[in-house]
């Protein structure tokens, strides 16, 4: 495709729908989705996460975007090779996906406009990993459970969840049995129309509020619905610009003290061989606010006081650069 035509293709896109909001996608030279393209330090974190965990090269998984908004995550992996199926609920957002897709040539990347909540293991199959990105503060309980419960059935390996979780256990709700704990947040007023809905691009299709788990509650429904071990990812560091899109060079960097990025493993939960009383014991459920053990401020078993006189004393026998060490050990 011609630079021109790309440039008229992207302003019919944009006359019809509005300009892109997400991600900043190149698609040819000196052309963006974004007149002025920005980072996402996100996005070096999730494929990092894939290619360290999955187990297969980028170009031999099979991976799924939930609620891919205008698609840059799954034109990613599908740039690197992967099989990629993209799943958004609005057509605005989808479309500008289908250009960056024709743009591009990516023809393993699959567009289906539809609502996540939908989402099917016999009707989609597995996949190595499924990214859980952005979506899962918009939705009410207990669409929320049944939504997690779903990745769970259609992950393979990998579910990447980068997600707004409660700080706080303000408001609970019992989903098979099991209680979980956050807060309600606001997605729509409730008397919002169909229209008005739709066109709030980066909220929920319909629900007017969401559920927003803790950090508990969340590893604690990942465990209840079949992943055997969870993670969080601290690095790549994600950081942000609080003027994000719109960044200007050399603004300052933020992070959200209420968003992490967790990795759900789908394992096979391992049999203890060396502790029979460990192994028939139960595992137990995260608490919401758990007692923490204080560590004592000492070394190999003695007291900072001790410490001390035990560093005095063998400093009268040690050379200098032996000190130097010894009170670096020894504080």
């Amino acid at each position: 495709m011609q630079i021109n035509e790309i440039e008229e293709k992207k302003q019919k896109i944009i006359e019809r729908f509005g300009p892109w909001t997400a991600g900043s996608i190149h698609l040819a030279d000196q052309i963006d989705t974004f007149d002025e393209p920005h980072w996402d330090a996100r996005l070096r974190r999730f494929v990092q996460i894939a290619a360290d965990l999955a187990g297969k090269p980028l170009e031999k998984l099979r991976v799924l975007d939930l609620a891919c908004l205008e698609g840059q995550y799954g034109i990613e992996f599908a740039l690197h090779g992967a099989d990629v199926l993209a799943i958004e609920g609005r057509e605005a957002n989808l479309e500008k996906v289908h250009f960056a897709k024709e743009v591009l040539s990516l023809d393993n990347l699959e567009l289906a406009l539809n609502d996540v909540r939908n989402l099917d293991e016999e009707r989609h199959g597995r996949f190595d990993v499924v990214l859980c990105l952005g979506i899962l503060y918009h939705l009410d309980a207990p669409d929320v459970m049944d939504f997690v419960e779903r990745i769970s059935k259609v992950c393979g390996k990998i579910s990447i969840i980068d997600t707004h979780i409660s700080l706080s256990d303000e408001a609970s709700y019992t989903w098979k049995g099991k209680t979980y704990w956050g807060r309600y947040g606001k997605e729509h007023d409730t008397d919002a129309t169909s229209e008005e809905k739709l066109a709030a691009l980066w909220n929920s299709l319909d629900n007017p509020k969401a559920f927003l788990f803790t950090r508990a509650s969340l590893c604690n429904l990942l465990r209840h619905v079949g992943f055997t071990s969870v993670y969080e990812c601290l690095n790549p560091y994600e950081y942000h610009n609080p003027n994000w899109p719109l960044a200007a060079e050399g603004d300052r960097h933020v992070v959200w003290r209420d968003r992490i990025t967790l990795v759900a493993i789908k394992g096979r939960s391992q049999p203890l061989l060396s502790s029979p009383i460990t192994d028939a014991s139960p595992e137990i459920d995260r608490p919401e606010r758990p007692e923490y053990i204080e560590q004592l401020p000492c070394i190999t078993g003695v007291s900072r006081r001790r410490s001390r006189g035990l560093r005095s004393r063998l400093s009268r026998f040690l050379p200098g650069p032996v000190k130097a060490v010894l009170r670096r050990i020894i504080q």
